[in-house]
């Protein structure tokens, strides 16, 4: 029978490289305990001088060895491998002083097979990880053993890897039924030819058996062979980003009607495609994609991405009414993938940022210099790297197209389109039901790095990156390619985003000036909400992300979540245009502490969904604003739609207020009905900090997120206190760091001090083993708050 254990703790690390350490026996005085995913790149102050350079975050790289010991119970007849979900990157893996695999590319998830390296008893896992040819990234990578490890045993007749395949063949609703597809593909290592039985069991939510389909399978000796079943599903319960219901497959291999192996997933019944008229289509009805991009990197903790993390940043997104995410520019860590499927996100997984010609990783773009990157590998491992990303996420619901690569420097070029057509091609080989598209940032643009047509028209999908880039394509957008490719299907891959400092109010900032930051969107999404044929958009981006900057910012402050995952002022933008599902009404500035402004105007913003908004300063009325989007005119007379009075073809209001110290208050209505109320005071000083624990309980190995607050006497929000906070904990768990969302703190996130941000700071603790655990935090001039938590085994 199969089982698989998972490898995270008890491994040690060293910073520094040689051949001793592969062996089963070494000198490990000089190697540090860690636990895995680890990345050493966040272990290390940044410099200016790094060879990372400001696209990869002025981190250290190198290369570096992790090794751990394992004590394996060897049986005849059983298969040992080593599964790892990612290392970045040039891996080689060795057991026992023997190498027995590894990988280039750094986002791929591969086996190791061990089975002939194994020994009963205690064994020796070694891996060094080479990241020393640097600048390698356009953003941060980080460095290492960065996801889950696991130790897999199978007997000699198994599934394959990723061996199971579940799709919907058809939904028809006339029937009340769904036919779906399933595919198993099994090995036999062993000398003889085997008989074996597939068995399939799908249950819903609650447990239930909703069918089971087998088939017999004949398999040669040493031969892989793959069975397909088309069972039946009555009353199907649709998966869709609205209602993520998900099923559990559970497949059995069957030999003398012995189960000798198992395969459990969870998956969705769905159907999703894209159509040159209608947009994206999900279940057969248009779904306006909602998307943001996002990096591989959580902020504090590098390019370790902890599901708890993950959940935190993705169900914030997801009420700010964010529907898809686009993994840029690589496959993502599985989790993110299983989250994406139980809060129903509509995923671009995507597979390469470079093919063959790599990319100057500081200046961001073709490099006609020597420039390292995933192109070293590409001639290599571009198909098994491409078949292993679509193999290990073909049974997420979420993943609804893929992408071969992201701003190709080969779309100008004449062996582009070839290139092109043939990893679509290993798409398509391995996924029927899914459509393939490329980002590319140059349609339209000029000699010699405009997108070729012939490159264009390979795609299923075609992707655009910064559709108004390119002249009067600033103002029509679509249409050009609309009129002359009328069968073509239009997503945008990735469109500018609203970021900006979170609490930062500065006129002039090469971010903009608050009044205007959300414009530039506005106009693209009045054009993509009210065309049917653009699927819709993915934004750079969703959170802010390491790399990709210059001295001394650490990042790139793109998103409308910070670093440290706290909401700046343009969430509230998207979540007013965005989620029709709740009423928003948020203020901009999100403080009223400019003392030195006394007398001067002001502009002040308020993001709504409200029909229209009275803006009050001290209990004096300043004036009523109200916008539409999309504007729709009259239906049953010429003059039915009088009763609307737009004071903006924005899709912000705003008012221009002498400043003077006390409260800004908003009042919220529709359809004449006062339906919320909002509230921006000045505050007194800092006097207590709040904190709120995501969880009161935890498992070892998982984390506690606790967001602080500095407030006032009245309990407001004191959003211009920026204290240094010291944390100190007790129990068995540890500190993993603190960010404020300010890219340009560039302390070690690790370190058990540091300065607030706007009156917010993050903590990420760790557990490490059973018990209470308590966490004190204090500024220097003894301002004090306590949280606690328990870990469980």
């Amino acid at each position: 029978m199969r089982t698989s254990q998972k490898l995270n703790r008890n491994w040690l690390f060293i910073l520094g490289d040689s051949p001793e350490y592969a062996k089963e026996k070494t000198d490990e005085s000089g190697f540090k305990a860690i636990t895995v995913p680890h990345d050493w790149s966040n272990d290390y102050p940044l410099d200016e001088n790094a060879l990372t350079g400001g696209g990869g975050g002025y981190v250290q790289g190198g290369t570096g060895w992790y090794r751990t010991h394992i004590d394996i119970q060897i049986n005849s007849g059983e298969r040992y491998f080593f599964f790892f979900e990612g290392i970045y990157m040039d891996s080689a893996v060795y057991l026992n002083g023997i190498k027995i695999g590894g990988h280039g590319y750094g986002y791929t998830s591969f086996y190791a097979d061990a089975t002939d390296a194994v020994k009963n008893g205690e064994n020796t896992l070694a891996v060094r990880v080479n990241n020393s040819d640097l600048p390698n990234s356009r953003w941060y990578s980080g460095s290492g053993i960065q996801r889950d490890v696991y130790f897999v045993k199978t007997l000699d007749i198994h599934f394959d890897h990723f061996g199971v395949r579940i799709d919907t063949n058809g939904i028809y609703k006339e029937y009340n039924k769904a036919d779906m597809n399933i595919r198993a593909a099994v090995r036999n290592d062993t000398d003889t030819t085997v008989c074996v039985g597939v068995l399939h069991k799908l249950k819903d939510a609650e447990g239930n058996v909703v069918f089971s389909s087998g088939i017999a399978l004949n398999i040669p000796a040493g031969e892989t062979a793959e069975c397909i079943n088309r069972p039946t599903l009555p009353a199907p319960h649709l998966w869709s980003d609205t209602d993520p219901y998900l099923y559990t497959l559970e497949t059995s291999l069957l030999q003398d009607n012995n189960v000798i192996d198992t395969y459990t997933c969870r998956t969705g019944v769905r159907t999703a495609t894209f159509d040159s008229d209608k947009g994206f289509l999900l279940n057969s009805k248009p779904v306006k994609i909602k998307g943001l991009c996002l990096h591989h990197d959580c902020g504090l903790t590098g390019a370790v991405g902890y599901l708890e993390s993950w959940e935190r940043r993705l169900k914030k997104l997801k009420k700010m009414g964010c529907n898809g995410i686009r993994c840029s520019h690589n496959p993502p860590v599985p989790l993110l993938l299983d989250l994406c499927d139980e809060l129903g996100f509509l995923v671009m997984d995507e597979a390469f940022d470079e093919w063959y010609l790599s990319k100057n990783k500081n200046q961001n773009y073709y490099s006609e210099q020597l420039a390292y990157g995933s192109a070293m590998f590409f001639s290599r491992y571009a198909k098994e790297d491409l078949t292993a990303m679509i193999r290990r996420d073909y049974n997420h619901p979420s993943v609804i197209i893929w992408s071969i690569g992201n701003e190709i420097p080969e779309q100008s070029s004449q062996n582009g389109p070839s290139i092109a057509g043939y990893l679509q091609d290993i798409c398509h080989e391995e996924d029927k039901t899914r459509m393939v598209t490329s980002a590319c940032d140059n349609i339209a643009s000029i000699a010699p790095i405009c997108t070729l047509r012939e490159f264009e028209e390979v795609l299923d999908v075609v992707g655009y990156n910064y559709v108004g880039r390119w002249r009067e394509r600033a103002e029509t957008f679509y249409d050009e390619d609309r009129h002359l490719y009328p069968s073509r299907r239009f997503i945008g891959t990735e469109n500018p985003s609203v970021g900006g400092i979170r609490g930062e109010y500065k006129s002039g900032d090469i971010f903009g000036d608050y009044s205007a930051i959300t414009m530039h969107h506005e106009a693209l999404w009045r054009y993509t909400a009210s065309h049917d044929f653009v699927s819709g958009d993915y934004l750079w981006t969703g959170i802010d992300y390491l790399g990709e900057t210059r001295w001394p910012r650490r990042g790139a402050p793109t998103g409308p979540l910070d670093s440290a995952g706290f909401e700046k002022d343009s969430y509230y933008y998207f979540k007013s245009i965005w989620n029709p599902d709740e009423i928003t009404l948020h203020l901009v500035p999100s403080h009223w502490n400019f003392e030195k402004e006394k007398g001067n105007y002001l502009p002040v913003v308020c993001y709504t969904n409200c029909d229209e908004v009275k803006l009050y300063i001290n209990g004096k009325y300043v004036g009523t604003r109200s916008y539409e989007c999309p504007r729709y005119g009259c239906t049953k007379s010429w003059n039915d739609n009088w009763g609307k009075h737009m004071t903006t073809n924005d899709l912000h209001l705003s008012w221009d207020v002498v400043y003077e110290p006390g409260f800004l208050k908003a009042e919220g209505y529709k359809n004449g009905e006062k339906v919320a109320e909002t509230i921006v005071v000045t505050t007194d000083e800092m006097t207590s900090l709040k904190a709120v624990t995501d969880r009161d309980e935890v498992r070892i190995g998982g984390i506690v997120q606790i967001e602080l607050t500095a407030m006032d006497k009245d309990l407001n929000e004191t959003l211009t206190a920026n204290p240094v906070i010291s944390c100190h904990i007790d129990g068995y768990a540890h500190l993993v760091g603190m960010d404020g969302g300010d890219l340009t703190d560039l302390t070690l996130y690790s370190e058990p001090r540091r300065k607030m941000f706007h009156g917010k700071l993050l903590a990420v603790i760790y557990a490490d083993m059973p018990g209470t655990v308590k966490v004190t935090f204090e500024t220097d001039n003894g301002i004090k708050t306590v949280s606690s938590f328990t870990v469980t085994d």
